[in-house]
Parts: C-alpha cells; sequence; structure tokens
C-alpha cells in the first residue's frame, strides 16, 4: 500500500517544484492525488507542470475529478489524463463523487447512468473510474457505501474508492465490506472527524478514533489490498504558520500513521 498526500488549490503557494520537493523529504510519500477547478486556466497549467515534476521523479498521479461536471466537459478532461497516462506510463485512478439530487434513488439513477457513459467513452487501460462511498453534510442527503454498491458491483470498469473518513464521520462499520466490495477497492481515502469541526481533519498522535483508524488500515492489510491510501487532509487544519510550513506538517502526519502498517 503507496501514501499519498491529497492536494488542491491551497498548496499552490507553492510551485510544483517546491511541492515535489517537499514529497521528496516524506519517508512513505510517494505521490498525490490532485484536485483542481477545470474552469481554472492557472490550475490547469499548474497540473500540467505538477506532471512533469512527477515524471521527473517516478511519482504517483491520482485525481479527484468533479462529478458536477456536465459530460462533455467531463471527457474533454478525462481525455487529457489519458496523455498525462501515457506521459507517466502509469494507469491513472480517478474518484468521483455520486450526483446529488432531492432524493436518494434519483441520485442512484443518474449517477449509474453518468459513471456508464464515462466508461464507455475512455480508455479503461489507462484510467480507473472509482465511485466515492459519501457521507451526510447539511443540506445533503448523499449516497453512503451500501447504496454505491449496486452501480459498482453491476460495471467491471467501475470501482471503488472507500473513504474510511467519511465512515468515521458517519459512525459507520468500517469493515462492513462484502468480498466482492473488498475486490473492488482501487483507491482509499483516510482522514479523521474532530468535535465542532469540518471533516477530513489530519491524523495525529492520540487521535479520538486511533483504534478505528488502525482498525480500518488492518482491515486492508488483511485483505491483501495492494493500491494507494490518500491522507485527505484539510491543508489549512494543519500546524503551521504558512503553506509551506503546513505542507511538512502534513507530511509527517502521513509518516506517523503509515509506518505503523
Amino acid at each position: 500500500m503507496n501514501s499519498i498526500i491529497s492536494v488542491n488549490r491551497k498548496f499552490m503557494e507553492l510551485t510544483p517544484k517546491e511541492l515535489v520537493e517537499l514529497i521528496l523529504n516524506s519517508k512513505y510519500t510517494k505521490g498525490l492525488e490532485i484536485c483542481i477547478d477545470n474552469a481554472s486556466k492557472e490550475e490547469e497549467k499548474y497540473l500540467d507542470d505538477l506532471v512533469f515534476e512527477l515524471k521527473k521523479h517516478n511519482l504517483i498521479l491520482q485525481v479527484h475529478g468533479n462529478s458536477e461536471l456536465p459530460l462533455d466537459k467531463q471527457l474533454e478532461y478525462l481525455r487529457k489524463l489519458e496523455k498525462y497516462s501515457d506521459y507517466l506510463n502509469q494507469k491513472i485512478a480517478i474518484t468521483l463523487h455520486s450526483l446529488y439530487n432531492d432524493d436518494k434513488e434519483k441520485s442512484l439513477k443518474e449517477t449509474a447512468i453518468y459513471m456508464s457513459e464515462i466508461i464507455n467513452n475512455i480508455d479503461n487501460n489507462k484510467l480507473v473510474i472509482c465511485l466515492e462511498n459519501l457521507n451526510d453534510i447539511p443540506h445533503y442527503d448523499r449516497l453512503e457505501k451500501e447504496y454505491i454498491r449496486p452501480v459498482v458491483l453491476n460495471d467491471e470498469n467501475l470501482y471503488f474508492t472507500y473513504d474510511i473518513g467519511h465512515e468515521i464521520a458517519d459512525f459507520g462499520n468500517i469493515t462492513n465490506l462484502d468480498n466482492y466490495m473488498i475486490e473492488d477497492i482501487r483507491n482509499v481515502h483516510i482522514h479523521t472527524n474532530v468535535a465542532g469541526k469540518e471533516d477530513h481533519q489530519p491524523i495525529y498522535k492520540n487521535d479520538p478514533h486511533w483504534d478505528r483508524i488502525l482498525k480500518g488500515l488492518e482491515f486492508l492489510k488483511v485483505n491483501k489490498y495492494k493500491y494507494n491510501i490518500v491522507y485527505e487532509y484539510d491543508l489549512y487544519a494543519c500546524h503551521g504558520d504558512n503553506v509551506k510550513e503546513k505542507v511538512i506538517d502534513y507530511l509527517n502526519s502521513i509518516d506517523f500513521v503509515s509506518e505503523r502498517y
């Protein structure tokens, strides 16, 4: 299992070269999963430059996509990622959320159609599309792992991003997955939840959910999970007086957890 960091616009005060240099100082971090605003030319350029740095150091690229993109825009972005796949000589895992609607059954139906259209129009040898289990947030009734299960299992080219942090936030049962869903896990997100704060908190020593976090990681290990674990933190929740210090703290947390499994 490789540990990787989750990157978004909050990191972009650092140049891609500076960011990668910090990642290289981490003992366990082997790459990153990035989320960009597809309407931003600056963020697209940042990704281009970042891919160049990842290539130089043989680091992993994953992408957290935006399921709110219209299908044509989504496919345009994914075709660009196929080119990155060729350049990096690696298969790229793409995590997508289920679609939101005012009814879970409608969300499920629309999600299945959207994912099917994507998978039928991309090169599945270059990209791995993974649907993520979500937790409920204010004003949104989102799809948990039990709801997305039939969507994942009904398409042989659709896989599962298992977000252990969302299970912690919803007090779910981390190990409550059948063998079919376990076999379809191609990506994992992990973070913690702290009372009175937003989701996606960094994991530190004496974390209130430490036992559950370790249980989730041990569950993956026992079931021979061999893909990546994304430490999906809010950068601004990390310790430090500036972005560089916060990224270093983020990477230290990844190393702290990674050396325990």
